[in-house]
């Protein structure tokens, strides 16, 4: 009984604490801002939560880094409403994490079922705009019908038609419209090459009809057929649930919680090689203290490059590789170093790179060109924070 008490405790706080990965984030709809005017988040993952009338079907949430909504959002997330919930609230996770001291706007599009009257509406000037776009796309002379555009032009445009035409609505599926499909784009092929030469053997006819009247006939024919391939492909779509947006809210510009800027200190001990092989070679260690800028955030970056960083520094005491060989360095007299580190525990960086070292009798600045040189190393150092900025 114990072990069982022991596994549900154990259970419930790996629970919560996956729960308390995400910051909940509370909208209000009447004064269109976020936990009664707080600041957002920032590089963490949140949750988005508010209140919704109980015909409200999907709520949409978009991110974007201007106020241009028709730009392309940084992020986008769905909630939708399973058929047995009837409650008045929406949750959405936000999984993107928001830079610190940054603004963002945020649009939150409401859909509701849309009505048989209002799919009806669409489908017809869905079709009556392509319809136009075909008539116009088409010059029927004598013996060849000609396009004014290329084939996968004409589906491009088609296909931003059918789009813009659909902006406002989604089916309850989810299920989004990905363009005609190759029939429609073979069928423009088709019509390209058409030899209007050969209406007379296409089109049912009496012996006397005018041969003009049936290569028109002919043509129109074509695209109707071309219409009514994509009208179909368009009501596939159409007739599945249709949603449609009742109601949106833009919030612009809204601002992220002030984050830290890091500016780590290494402490150190360092070896440098100066020449020699393998069997002979002659180096020196010593004490270094360095900062370190790292390559990225953890939020957003790799683990990889979130632990890499530019370290630079100066060695504590001038290097003695022999007792005539002793290097300082330029400007203050101590040898300096750059290069690469990484973070290897929490504490621990890994360091390597080159040391900017210069003989002692060249004096302390970088005039005297051929006593400044160049030398690998390598070290280990205890890395801590120097400087934390703003906390949020």
């Amino acid at each position: 009984m114990r072990i069982k008490l022991l596994l549900l405790a154990a259970m419930t706080v790996l629970h919560l604490n996956a729960l308390g990965q995400y910051e909940t984030v509370v909208f209000n709809y009447d004064k269109s801002y976020f936990n009664e005017g707080r600041l957002l988040p920032a590089e963490q993952k949140f949750m988005v939560t508010g209140e919704i009338p109980r015909d409200v079907q999907i709520v949409e949430l978009k991110i974007f880094q201007t106020d241009d909504i028709n730009s392309r959002p940084v992020h986008s997330a769905l909630w939708k409403r399973h058929p047995s919930n009837t409650r008045n609230t929406f949750t959405i996770p936000v999984n993107y994490s928001l830079r610190g001291n940054e603004k963002y706007t945020f649009l939150i599009n409401y859909y509701k079922p849309a009505s048989a009257k209002a799919q009806e509406s669409l489908l017809s000037q869905l079709s009556e705009t392509i319809n136009a776009y075909v008539d116009q796309s088409f010059i029927i002379e004598k013996t060849e019908m000609t396009m004014r555009k290329h084939p996968r032009m004409m589906a491009s445009d088609l296909n931003s038609i059918i789009n813009e035409g659909l902006y406002f609505y989604r089916n309850r599926i989810n299920f989004e419209y990905h363009g005609l499909s190759d029939i429609v784009l073979d069928k423009l092929y088709q019509i390209r090459t058409l030899n209007l030469k050969k209406a007379r053997f296409n089109v049912f006819s009496k012996k006397d009809s005018d041969p003009e009247n049936l290569k028109l006939r002919y043509a129109r024919e074509q695209l109707e057929v071309l219409k009514e391939l994509i009208h179909k492909e368009i009501s596939q779509y159409a007739n599945m649930n249709l949603l449609v947006v009742a109601d949106s809210r833009k919030v612009s510009d809204y601002a992220t919680e002030k984050t830290r800027n890091v500016l780590s200190v290494n402490l150190g001990y360092a070896g440098v090689y100066n020449e020699g092989n393998v069997d002979d070679f002659s180096s020196a260690g010593g004490l270094f203290a360095g900062v370190s800028l790292p390559l990225g955030k953890a939020a957003f970056t790799s683990p990889f490059w979130s632990k890499t960083s530019i370290s630079v520094g100066v060695f504590i005491d001038n290097l003695e590789f022999s007792k005539n060989d002793i290097a300082t360095g330029p400007i203050v007299d101590r040898p300096l170093y750059f290069g690469l580190g990484y973070k290897a525990l929490p504490f621990i960086r890994l360091n390597a790179g080159m040391a900017v070292l210069q003989s002692p009798s060249a004096g302390s600045s970088f005039s005297d060109f051929d006593k400044v040189y160049l030398r690998p190393f390598v070290g280990l150092s205890l890395e801590f924070d120097l400087w934390i900025g703003l906390n949020k």
